[in-house]
């Protein structure tokens, strides 16, 4: 009998390591596509969630005399409820200036953003002593829908996801929690017209884009994004970007007039979500119902015209 018994746990220790094992198997057949297709529609469950990011700029611009170098710091954390259409964001911009500029060397700049009822308010703090913070509004006018993507930071995430060739690499943890981790290698274009998307930035773009010689992707020298997706929820867990680029005064359609430059910019982000639908609560700050209306941007779809 204890023959038996011994065999009979060898046996069943034997299943248990072969199911294991399939599992493994099974899961490691999983494609990239499907990965992808599964990531891009678990998104649609997210009810709200939480964010911490940091962002450094290095940007050096160069003339024919001299070169200045300037760093810039963003750090930030968020709510977004997607349920009601209600964000809020605290952000601290320090900005490490030449040692030329009429300025500290060290600026640092508080905000405060709220996006409630398809408003923006915003608190800006510039540490300057004659100038106390104050709060502004600005109410989106139709055309500017895509302006609340555009502050989603999931949103972003997932459009990026969307518009890139996706590499799956070794598993890992964040948090303590099982990921994929996803290599991101994203179309230029596509990618631009999501930077577009941003409040002020359609007019700009549109302004560089009468020069013949403007193109993105020669500007971009380097373009990484990873993310780590959770395993069980598939919601994203963690982003890493790093962009580099390089332009002239010929890029940017600056007037022959005006004194050529160079400049390059190398930019690192990182962002950590979590606290996924969990019950989160958004609300204007007393002093904000009394913001001055800031001017509104021409709706996106408006054409822009130019004097003759």
């Amino acid at each position: 009998m204890k023959r038996k018994a011994i065999a009979g746990l060898i046996a069943v220790v034997a299943i248990v390591a072969v199911a294991m094992f399939a599992g493994c198997i099974e899961e490691e057949r999983m494609s990239t596509a499907e990965i992808k297709e599964m990531v891009l529609a678990t998104a649609e469950n997210i009810d709200n969630y939480k964010f911490d990011m940091n962002m450094t700029q290095n940007m050096l611009i160069s003339n024919e005399t001299n070169e200045t170098e300037m760093t810039t710091l963003n750090t930030g954390n968020g709510v977004v409820d997607n349920i009601n259409k209600k964000m809020k964001l605290e952000m601290t911009i320090t900005m490490k200036m030449p040692e030329k500029a009429e300025m500290p060397e060290t600026k640092e700049i508080k905000m405060d953003i709220y996006f409630i009822n398809n408003t923006m308010y915003t608190k800006m703090d510039m540490g300057i002593p004659k100038m106390p913070a104050h709060w502004t509004k600005m109410e989106m006018p139709e055309g500017y829908e895509e302006l609340w993507e555009s502050r989603n930071q999931v949103d972003k995430q997932m459009e990026l996801l969307n518009i890139s060739k996706v590499e799956l690499l070794e598993d890992e943890k964040v948090n303590g929690v099982d990921c994929y981790v996803l290599k991101l290698t994203p179309d230029i274009e596509k990618y631009w017209k999501t930077v577009m998307k941003q409040e002020g930035m359609s007019e700009l773009m549109q302004n560089l884009r009468q020069n013949d010689s403007f193109d993105i992707g020669n500007m971009i020298k380097e373009m990484s994004i990873k993310q780590w997706i959770a395993k069980d929820t598939k919601f994203p867990m963690k982003t890493e970007m790093q962009i580099k680029m390089a332009m002239s005064s010929a890029d940017l359609n600056i007037p022959e007039t005006e004194e050529e430059f160079t400049m390059t910019m190398d930019q690192r982000t990182n962002i950590v979500f979590y606290d996924y639908n969990k019950p989160v609560t958004i609300e204007l700050p007393k002093e904000a119902e009394s913001a001055v209306e800031y001017p509104m941007f021409p709706p996106l779809n408006q054409t822009a015209t130019t004097a003759a």
